[in-house]
């Protein structure tokens, strides 16, 4: 079963005072509740999903330069990654308590950069782009006097990454299935929908096969061919270690992209899927970086 928290409530709750990192003037309870969001185990609200490492593209072709045009087909570049942590990302988190129950909204503001190689010389040596994105999710809590804090989760969103700047929003993630081993367990097609920790979640087991589908716009109009690249990031894809792989998912006949990872170690995380204007991928400077990642929690064990 899912329930849902509407984007105009979404809104209406950042339209109220922002608590910041360090809230102050706020309510006991509503430091209460603070606290129980931060004690929540941090792989459910990474704010960062895929990490900052410079990853290589799978498949490689070598050329001097991309400069395409539309129409063109898409190259993939030698190497490319993020840094959202170059400044210090703002954050707000908004406290709304009605009775027995409280609803926490988050926005992380950040102002990194996007990092594309192209050189195809085997050097890691990127060009770097300005990337201003701004992450939202919420989660509800319920009281419980069992809870460490006297609040207790039972309800989470996805989290959602745009570009800050809503003209620049050209990318648009429109859907988005988890099945496993062959049953779909999840579907958004709201980011702002909530998932209950207890059944809605999903809870993976070691060995579980998992095959993510997902749905994309793109009105950016550069018009490569294919217009859109899309990533899938995971964290527990190897028994050996755990850190965030990049994976690139496969364009179907219907237009939808879609792609398979094997749970391989137990843990709490978000597995993201990563829309990129093509042409962002193409170049080492400019101004062109589109995208929208959204990231779905789930949780592993044996």
């Amino acid at each position: 079963m899912r329930f849902h928290t509407t984007a105009l409530l979404v809104a209406a709750a950042f339209a109220a005072t922002a608590c910041s990192d360090a809230p102050t003037g706020t309510s006991s309870e509503e430091s209460a509740v603070q606290q129980a969001y931060l004690d929540v185990d941090a792989g459910y609200f990474d704010e960062n999903p895929g990490g900052d490492e410079m990853f290589a593209s799978p498949i490689l072709t070598s050329s001097p330069t991309l400069v395409s045009a539309p129409g063109d087909p898409y190259v993939a570049p030698e190497h490319w990654g993020r840094r959202r942590a170059d400044e210090r990302p703002s954050r707000d988190r908004i406290v709304v308590i009605e009775g027995d129950t409280a609803k926490v909204f988050v926005a992380v503001r950040f102002r990194g950069r996007f990092l594309v190689d192209t050189t195809f010389d085997d050097i890691v040596n990127p060009g770097a782009k300005p990337m201003h994105e701004t992450l939202r999710h919420h989660a509800v809590f319920v009281k419980d006097e069992d809870a460490r804090r006297g609040w207790r989760l039972i309800a989470m969103s996805l989290g959602n990454i745009v570009d800050t700047d809503p003209a620049r929003r050209t990318v648009e993630i429109a859907s988005m299935q988890v099945s496993v081993n062959g049953t779909e367990v999840g579907e958004v097609t709201d980011p702002t929908q909530l998932f209950r920790v207890q059944g809605d979640v999903p809870e993976l087991h070691v060995g579980d096969s998992i095959v993510v589908t997902v749905g994309v716009r793109n009105s950016t109009g550069t018009d490569l061919v294919p217009p859109t690249q899309v990533f899938l990031h995971v964290r527990h894809h190897r028994a050996d270690q755990d850190r965030w792989g990049r994976i690139l998912m496969r364009l179907a006949d219907d237009g939808t992209w879609s792609m398979g990872w094997t749970v391989r170690r137990p843990g709490i995380a978000r597995m993201a899927v990563d829309a990129i204007d093509s042409e962002a991928l193409q170049t080492q400077t400019g101004d062109n970086y589109r995208a929208n990642i959204w990231a779905f929690p789930y949780r592993a064990i044996r």
